[in-house]
């Protein structure tokens, strides 16, 4: 149906790919393709020639079938790994901080999903994250569609409707305070049902595809989980790589999260929502408690999402929020909020939170916060979350800081500074 639209509007070059069907590695989070070899990833796979073609092209339209209001394991993995169209580099685009962009001319961004019944919520959480995305790729024109099964008649008229878009991404970012007030409305929890009880157990996803003890996301994990511990709770950490592949040691993992009495996913911000990896935990997840009796699992456990950002503004964290308590929803438990951290970037990966100081105080006296009210059965409250979202410098004063530290690692990979803005699909 997409091809014949764009057919019948003289768009006959079109490339496709059927991700479901082709072998792709996930991204590594190691920023190579920055500062290491410019512009291209160190995994070799067929991704390479779908960076060329989204590079060449004019249009790029992501079809997926809708996973908590964003992008599924199967796409997410090809979307996290086009990073190396971008440079390194920050610069301020509609309010935020941004990545630069590589090349001269980047495609317009078209999200087009499937969904089995209408979810208005879902579907303003997947328009939310087609702008993000659109705006983070320098795309000139975004526009986004849903198809679903009770309205197939309209399923023409949508995309053409999509196809046609004349949005400019960002163009509804009036504020800073505007967007602030939609991430501590996606980061609240939802109001107790019943009496709040103490978690026994508690189950740590680390999202990050990083190497054990090198990743921010698991540093910050293990910083409440030894807050919880004091508390009382037996905790437990999966790392993400756990639940990749079929198998014992996978179905092992899922089913200690799916069991676990309070459930959190501690993980970075990828493409304005979850890495691949983590993305694969929540589908495992929640096609296991769909599939099993609830008398095999916590009564009504509780979710709770620790996000964090390498941009100075914690607010670009607010549509994966959304997206942790779609998933929530579905999969049967009681959103206990979310904590979003900007600036992440100061955060030492390979120094215990607690043995930091500086720009990590204002994160620990968070968790402290947020452990302290999940240990006793309530939601994060509102001044962790606060807390948590607070720049731990000046904006302007994290770009520059960054755009140093890209170049330091550029220059200790023996790698000249001009090559930091090579252009290698130009050729």
């Amino acid at each position: 149906m997409v091809l014949a639209k764009l057919e019948k509007r003289g768009e006959t070059d079109v490339r496709v790919f059927d991700l479901a069907t082709t072998k792709l590695a996930y991204c590594q989070g190691e920023f190579d393709c920055w500062v290491k070899t410019p512009g291209v990833c160190r995994t070799h796979d067929a991704e390479q020639a779908i960076v060329q073609a989204v590079h060449d092209a004019d249009k790029v339209i992501l079809l997926d079938a809708v996973t908590f209001g964003g992008h599924s394991y199967t796409l997410k993995r090809a979307q996290d790994r086009l990073i190396c169209l971008l440079s390194p580099f920050f610069s301020k685009r509609a309010i935020l901080t941004h990545h630069d962009g590589r090349y001269d001319r980047m495609p317009s961004f078209y999200a087009l999903g499937w969904m089995a019944e209408a979810d208005p919520d879902v579907a303003y959480t997947w328009r939310m994250l087609a702008d993000a995305n659109a705006l983070n790729m320098l795309a000139p024109r975004v526009g986004a569609a849903l198809l679903e099964n009770s309205s197939r008649h309209g399923w023409r008229g949508a995309i053409r409707t999509m196809l046609d878009s004349e949005d400019v991404p960002g163009r509804d970012l009036v504020s800073r305070e505007h967007l602030h007030a939609v991430l501590v409305e996606a980061a609240s929890g939802q109001p107790l049902a019943s009496v709040a009880e103490p978690p026994r157990t508690v189950a740590f996803v680390i999202g990050s595809a990083k190497p054990k003890g090198t990743s921010t996301s698991e540093n910050l994990a293990r910083a409440m989980g030894d807050r919880l511990e004091k508390d009382g709770a037996r905790v437990q950490y999966h790392f993400a790589t756990e639940f990749l592949h079929d198998g014992v040691p996978s179905m092992v993992a899922t089913k200690a999260v799916a069991s676990a009495d309070l459930t959190i996913l501690a993980t970075p911000l990828y493409v304005d929502a979850f890495p691949a990896l983590a993305t694969r935990v929540l589908e495992r997840v929640a096609a296991l408690r769909a599939s099993t009796l609830r008398s095999d699992l916590p009564l009504r456990p509780r979710f709770a999402a620790l996000v964090n950002c390498g941009f100075p503004e914690a607010e670009h964290i607010r549509t994966a929020l959304r997206i942790a308590r779609h998933f929530a929803l579905a999969a049967g438990y009681h959103w206990a909020g979310g904590m979003p951290l900007g600036g992440s970037g100061m955060i030492r990966p390979g120094v215990g939170l607690d043995a930091q100081h500086g720009p990590a105080e204002h994160v620990k006296h968070a968790l402290d916060l947020a452990a302290g009210a999940l240990a006793i059965g309530e939601n994060v409250p509102q001044g962790a979350i606060e807390l948590l979202a607070q720049s731990p410098i000046p904006d302007v004063v994290y770009r520059m800081m960054g755009d140093i530290g890209w170049r330091y690692q550029a220059h200790q990979n023996g790698l000249a500074q001009a090559a930091l803005r090579q252009r290698p699909l130009d050729d």
